[in-house]
């Protein structure tokens, strides 16, 4: 393995600890200390790439963006096939990582200051994404468009941030890959339905 790849695997081990640290026990508990001894790393490692604990947080919060920007990214122009590839995307990225369902929750139900930045970058997302696809003329602006934008991003956080009550209501393990499937194509149904006013189909 190269030298840059070795650095890069390393910075990966250690973000992924912190995020399983943060979302278990909170910020306070991802000390150097503690996360890396579960990375498997030295304390002087962290503080090399990370300088300190609010970099490392900060990185934690940055990593977790670029997932979600990685979801929203489409190359198509039509609207409805790309509300299917965000929807799908979103899913999986969601779905797959219990660890990242968790640290969502603790953040954003708790208004933490990561949970806020955060929040407002994956809102900052979907308004991108709404100006690209939304009809100019009828599309709000300014802070309606944010509001928009924050309402699609709680109906596809639902799941997330009630899972712990989810298995009870439903009957069966949210994040089971089969009640995804399911959930995903309502989640878009509804949604679709929602902004047809502002993302009219070209069909």
């Amino acid at each position: 393995m190269s030298q840059p790849s070795r650095k890069a695997s390393a910075r990966d081990s250690i973000l992924t600890a912190a995020i399983q640290i943060i979302a278990e026990k909170g910020e306070r508990a991802a000390t150097f200390r503690a996360v890396a001894a579960a990375a498997g790393v030295s304390h002087s490692l962290l503080q090399h790439h990370f300088g300190t604990k609010q970099g490392l947080v900060t990185a934690v919060e940055e990593m977790v963006a670029q997932r979600f920007g990685a979801a929203l990214a489409t190359t198509t122009s039509d609207a409805q096939l790309a509300s299917v590839e965000v929807a799908v995307a979103h899913s999986e990225l969601i779905a797959g990582d219990a660890h990242l369902r968790r640290y969502l929750r603790r953040a954003l139900l708790g208004a933490t200051p990561t949970g806020k930045t955060l929040f407002a970058k994956i809102v900052k997302l979907v308004v991108g994404q709404l100006s690209r696809y939304g009809d100019q003329k009828i599309l709000p602006r300014g802070s309606r468009l944010a509001w928009l934008a924050a309402e699609i991003v709680a109906i596809n956080l639902a799941g997330v941030l009630f899972e712990p009550m989810l298995a009870q209501t439903l009957g069966e393990d949210p994040f089971d890959p089969r009640v995804v499937a399911w959930r995903t194509r309502a989640n878009r149904r509804f949604i679709v339905a929602a902004l047809k006013e502002y993302v009219p189909s070209k069909s």
